[in-house]
């Protein structure tokens, strides 16, 4: 497993043109690189920041899903509509493996 994060500004005067590249190209894209098993994004509260979590199977899934040409294109036409990019790539913990639930 593999958990690839970043986070970035939508341009307040473009987030009507982001919302729609959203949903009808990045969104769909990512969802198709081979590897993927689950997609989240969140908005922090009160502002234009957003943080997406793409987890991967593993990093070779990873490491082709970002060298594939059609990512470069989707973030380099993200990064249209938006500043302020950061990712970070993170590996299982040895501690905590797997998800932890309160006991009830």
């Amino acid at each position: 497993m593999v958990l690839y994060q970043f986070t970035y500004t939508i341009d307040k005067d473009k987030v009507d043109a982001y919302s729609k590249f959203a949903k009808e190209v990045a969104i769909p894209h990512f969802l198709s690189t081979s590897g993927l098993k689950e997609f989240r994004a969140y908005r922090e509260t009160g502002t234009l920041k957003v943080l997406v979590e793409m987890e991967y199977d593993s990093y070779m899934s990873w490491g082709k899903a970002i060298d594939d040409p059609k990512t470069k294109d989707v973030m380099t036409k993200t990064m249209m509509h938006a500043h302020d990019l950061c990712w970070t790539l993170w590996d299982k913990s040895p501690i905590v493996p797997e998800p932890l639930k309160p006991k009830k």
